[in-house]
């Protein structure tokens, strides 16, 4: 490890107070950190220099950091250079997200020590050092779409509205790794031990076997009755169970009105910490009842982000699932996948001519 070469990190912000509070910490990670004041100056060291992460503040002196980074992204030179946005509340409105962005991830200001690294670590892994797993919903058109599918180790976030198929999702996901002999544990406000299995058995997935061999745990749980202690509550109880190789949460919802911002994503840091000892983390949540910045926030904090929805097409209501992020992805990540849900089939992916059809 002695000879590995030292990761370099690039800081593109006018707000030196702001740069020293980025740089310590990294420091302490051993990281290399430079940092440039302006847009232009920018993208001249992160030619010279080569770092192996960006860092661009959303607002510099002389252009947006878009433009900064649409140019890093498109010059040969430094096309490689992974790249994380630096922005405040009032400007998410702006942030270019998603497939097709020029940036791999953001950071929502005001940010802390912890959130700052372990959004960055991920990004600076080695292609050559990864020797990452992932985790198969057993349904191969499913996983293409995911990328290959969701790397171990990843805080995950299914998100949708009521009926857009989000426990379905996750229910696939959870028999696709008893299958290839993880042990899980469920942490459900959505269902008791006896309706789960029904259910899932109506859409065979059958998970008896696994309970009784103790390879799935599941834990009913109230967490609106927790009240604002319900995050903490829960974060405590899923520790208990981190020899578990994945945990899930279905769903985190009913705690959230309750408790404030700074407990939901105290929560989701928790589950970061989990997933940086080796436990994948899985958390759905419903769309509704969360401001707009609490859940990009939330969204940032995760490695992998799946949102479905239930949209009309023609004269049939079709459920769909759009892979926003997964990071260390196998392959590219599919932009939409359209499915239905099948009584004694389970999800059925829809082809896309079908649906419009």
């Amino acid at each position: 490890m002695a000879n590995k070469k030292q990761k370099k990190i690039l800081v593109v912000e006018n707000d030196a107070q702001l740069i020293e509070l980025i740089k310590y910490p990294l420091q302490e990670e051993g990281y290399l950190v430079a940092s440039a004041l302006t847009g232009q100056d920018g993208m001249t060291k992160s030619r010279r220099e080569q770092p192996d992460l960006v860092m661009v503040d959303f607002k510099l002196p002389d252009m947006k950091g878009n433009t900064v980074c649409k140019n890093i992204r498109k010059d040969p030179a430094t096309s490689h250079e992974r790249i994380v946005m630096i922005a405040d509340e009032a400007q998410l409105e702006e942030l270019e997200i998603g497939p097709g962005s020029s940036i791999d991830d953001f950071l929502i200001k005001p940010f802390g020590p912890t959130e700052l690294i372990t959004k960055l670590k991920p990004l600076l892994i080695d292609e050559d050092d990864k020797t990452t797993k992932f985790i198969s919903t057993g349904n191969q058109d499913l996983d293409t779409k995911m990328g290959g599918g969701v790397p171990f180790g990843s805080l995950t976030l299914i998100e949708g509205d009521s009926g857009a198929g989000k426990s379905v999702l996750s229910q696939q996901m959870m028999h696709g790794c008893l299958k290839d002999g993880y042990r899980l544990s469920l942490f459900t406000s959505e269902n008791s031990v006896k309706s789960l299995v029904k259910q899932m058995r109506s859409l065979n997935l059958d998970i008896l076997d696994y309970l009784l061999l103790d390879k799935l745990r599941i834990f009913p749980i109230e967490t609106s009755r927790l009240g604002r202690e319900a995050p903490t509550v829960l974060i405590k109880a899923m520790k208990n169970e981190k020899a578990r190789e994945m945990i899930f949460v279905d769903s985190l919802t009913s705690s959230i009105p309750a408790s404030s911002d700074k407990e939901v994503l105290g929560f989701f840091e928790e589950g970061k910490r989990l997933c940086a000892d080796g436990t994948t983390v899985i958390v759905i949540i419903h769309s509704h009842g969360l401001t707009r910045e609490l859940l990009t926030r939330i969204r940032s904090l995760c490695d992998a982000h799946l949102q479905l929805r239930t949209e009309e097409v023609g004269n049939k209501l079709v459920k769909t699932l759009e892979v926003t992020k997964v990071r260390g992805a196998e392959q590219t990540t599919g932009n939409i996948v359209s499915f239905e849900v099948e009584p004694g089939w389970g999800i059925r992916v829809i082809p896309i001519n079908k649906v419009k059809g």
